[in-house]
């Protein structure tokens, strides 16, 4: 709120003043308080201000609370004693000025601060205020920007200290210096059922042990009090995350030793002092650590509080089919020289402007990086390609069967990437995705195989990889047990996706399994989803009669050659050839719930 905002100030002051307009383009106010009248010119609220702040404190604490946009009135320059409504104009619109560059040119536009210290900037502020006047680097970090920080980190600590439950994720990034950081985001549902994410602290990361990450997650969770609110970590599989919450977050007291006191961001001013000036936003380009083969692990879950990164384990996957497949490393390798000489050599680059075409760059941390190169390849004629490759220096030759590869690649991982692009959603619960999102790929690399000429393999290896590393998922689909150690093996997977209106049951029909199969399987999810209200429920529920733990395996119908699914796509049609399944008898509420369309 901003004190000198003449119509705010006012609407506040009504409560306590009666105003009336005078002579001389002034005005007259009433403290209905004490009885007492004061004068100020039109549109000024200075001298109601300072009365209602000397004379009656408490209701002038109540109305006005100080922020940290506008001055506040002990701001206001006094002359002779007198308030000079020039000078304290003048300084209002100095703050408001460099509050805007720091709201919209360093915060929200991301210019590095010292643009501020730059002549041309000076002189443009100039012609658009005379009497601006410039501002350092220093105190545009050191104040403004603080001051900033200050509320967005109150406004997160008050709005976390009223949530009940929330899932933390943690990611590990190094810039383009190769300085390591730790960013810890948390999510919760509000109270208006809508999913919020705050990022609570981005501290450099000296360390990568995994007892250092666990110790900076407890310091970062002791500051806002809400270490025992935490219901889930997701990080991703390297063996020093997974190795930070083997065993939860209850540490010893004598984890947290004073003289390995971490520095955080509540210290105002920790990551705006000097150490960090050279600092470029533009060159500050995050991207994931890297960590060598041996330190990816997939599986062992010693914790029920950490859960793994679903996209990035999906990315293995993809990496292990990728690898693994006979031929496709042969022709990957001929995309990858594509792309780098198509970003170093600026006659390919004006060649391919003039073809309208471009070349992804690959890049093994993004994100389905190989497929977004091979159909940007796909996508250029065969002789533009021909074209495009003689530019080079040892051109690569794309025979016909190599092109036929190439689509049926692109054919393979659509769905793949399809998956990863709506897990990144920042406005949607994705948990509910895993099951379904695994179910579709079973399906789709069954129906796709008999279609396949080249790439046969390929779908083997992805097939073998997802049973793999989602063992936990495909076990249960299967109906066999679930060892303590299989990754993904948290039931909460099920749950969030039978929970979620989206998708029910309906994703077990892509299984296409026998009726008395798919009753079971729906069986067993209920009960988890009773086992887990019982936990927190002192009522006794009647509880389903259990069924029986041999194994089965799921198997497919024969099919003709398919049109392949679109992703989460249960229409009606889709559902007329369904298994209706058996009537159960869960608590009233999920029976209800499962049963309504």
């Amino acid at each position: 709120m901003n004190l000198h905002r003449q119509p705010v100030a006012k609407i506040l002051l009504k409560k306590y003043f009666l105003f009336s307009s005078i002579e001389r383009n002034r005005i007259c106010g009433h403290c209905q308080l004490c009885n007492q009248d004061y004068k100020d010119k039109a549109g000024i609220f200075s001298n109601f201000i300072k009365h209602l702040k000397r004379k009656h404190l408490s209701e002038y604490e109540k109305t006005f609370k100080k922020q940290d946009e506008g001055l506040l009135e002990e701001e206001i320059i006094e002359c002779d004693g007198r308030p000079t409504t020039e000078l304290s104009t003048s300084k209002f619109k100095q703050a408001q000025i460099t509050l805007a560059i720091a709201k919209h040119l360093i915060i929200k536009c991301n210019l590095p601060p010292n643009l501020v210290e730059n002549n041309a900037f000076r002189d443009f502020m100039k012609e658009c205020n005379v009497k601006w006047t410039p501002v350092s680097a220093k105190y545009l970090k050191h104040d403004t920007i603080a001051r900033f920080k200050e509320k967005v980190i109150k406004i997160i600590h008050d709005t976390l200290s009223a949530v009940d439950h929330l899932t933390l994720t943690v990611d590990g990034w190094t810039d383009r210096k190769c300085r390591s950081f730790l960013g810890v985001t948390c999510h919760f549902i509000n109270f208006k059922m809508e999913p919020e994410s705050y990022l609570i602290d981005f501290v450099r990361l000296k360390s990568h042990s995994g007892e250092y990450i666990h110790q900076t997650t407890e310091s970062i969770l002791d500051r806002f009090q809400i270490k025992e609110k935490v219901y889930k970590v997701v990080t991703d599989n390297a063996a020093s995350m997974i190795k930070a919450y083997k065993f939860g977050l209850t540490i010893d007291d004598e984890f947290n030793d004073s003289s390995r006191e971490i520095q955080l961001l509540s210290k105002t001013n920790e990551m705006l002092n000097d150490s960090y000036e050279d600092f470029d936003i533009n060159n500050f380009h995050f991207i994931d650590i890297q960590h060598s083969d041996e330190d990816i692990i997939d599986y062992g879950h010693s914790s029920d509080v950490r859960l793994s990164c679903f996209v990035h384990t999906l990315q293995l996957c993809i990496r292990d089919g990728l690898k693994n497949a006979s031929h496709i490393p042969k022709v990957l390798g001929k995309c990858q020289a594509l792309a780098k000489f198509s970003h170093k050599s600026s006659k390919m680059a004006d060649l391919l402007e003039q073809l309208n075409k471009n070349i992804h760059k690959m890049n093994l941390t993004r994100w389905n990086s190989e497929y977004l190169l091979i159909k940007s390849i796909y996508s250029i004629s065969k002789n533009e390609l021909e074209l495009i490759t003689s530019m080079m220096d040892n051109p690569v030759k794309f025979s016909s069967n190599d092109l036929t590869l190439l689509e049926e690649i692109i054919h393979i991982l659509e769905p793949f990437y399809e998956i990863t692009v709506k897990c990144q959603s920042e406005a949607a619960v994705t948990l509910s995705l895993v099951v379904p999102s695994i179910v579709h790929l079973i399906s789709h690399l069954h129906d796709i195989k008999q279609d396949i000429s080249f790439c046969s393999k390929l779908v083997e290896q992805l097939q073998e990889s997802i049973k793999t590393r989602f063992s936990g998922i495909t076990n249960r689909l299967n109906l066999v047990d679930v060892a303590e150690n299989d990754p993904y093996g948290d039931t909460l997977y099920f749950m969030a996706a039978v929970l979620d209106p989206a998708f029910k049951f309906y994703w077990i029909r892509d299984l296409q399994l026998p009726i008395h199969m798919e009753n079971r399987l729906k069986q067993n999810i209920i009960q988890l989803i009773i086992d887990e209200m019982n936990k927190d429920s002192k009522k006794s529920k009647n509880d389903l009669n259990k069924v029986s733990s041999s194994s089965a395996t799921i198997t497919f119908t024969a099919t003709s050659k398919v049109k392949r699914r679109k992703l989460f796509n249960y229409d009606d049609s889709n559902m007329d050839d369904s298994n209706e399944s058996t009537t159960l008898d869960p608590t009233v509420e999920l029976n209800a719930y499962l049963n309504d369309p």
